[in-house]
């Protein structure tokens, strides 16, 4: 059945994000964990319970495509180009975040050494960013 545009929308961007969460949770009880730089996640989980849940998850995905089957959403190509764009616009977000001057509702101030410090590693977190949103940028294959 065909639902009006703005709905068939909305209904697509929730599909997708589940899709994606369905990914990543696939992802990591395949890995068992993540490594991280200042979190990892540690499989405490039971085999049982890990092959359980890929087996739900798949019916999860199989539920998903059957919404979008009943509602005629159609699925959508995305140039890689649009993807990185996003995350990297999230990683600049994300950084440009923890400058010490937005960090101040915390009640506290950054020593004076913590705060040049900071400063420096942002800028060139953000010089990395740029420079992968320069990578995106060059001409198609």
């Amino acid at each position: 059945m065909k639902v009006h545009e703005y709905h068939a929308r909305s209904l697509e961007a929730t599909l997708s994000r589940a899709d994606e969460a369905i990914y990543r949770m696939e992802r990591l009880l395949s890995e068992r964990g993540q490594g991280g730089v200042v979190r990892k996640i540690e499989d405490t989980l039971a085999a049982e319970a890990r092959d359980g849940l890929l087996i739900q998850l798949g019916t999860l995905r199989d539920s998903l495509a059957a919404v979008a089957t009943t509602f005629s959403l159609e699925s959508h190509l995305l140039d890689i180009r649009q993807v990185l764009f996003a995350e990297i616009s999230t990683l600049w977000v994300l950084f440009e975040n923890c400058r010490p001057a937005r960090m101040k509702g915390y009640g506290q101030e950054f020593t004076p050494e913590a705060r040049v410090t900071l400063e420096r590693n942002i800028d060139k977190l953000l010089a990395q960013v740029l420079a992968m949103r320069s990578q995106v940028d060059l001409p198609l294959r």
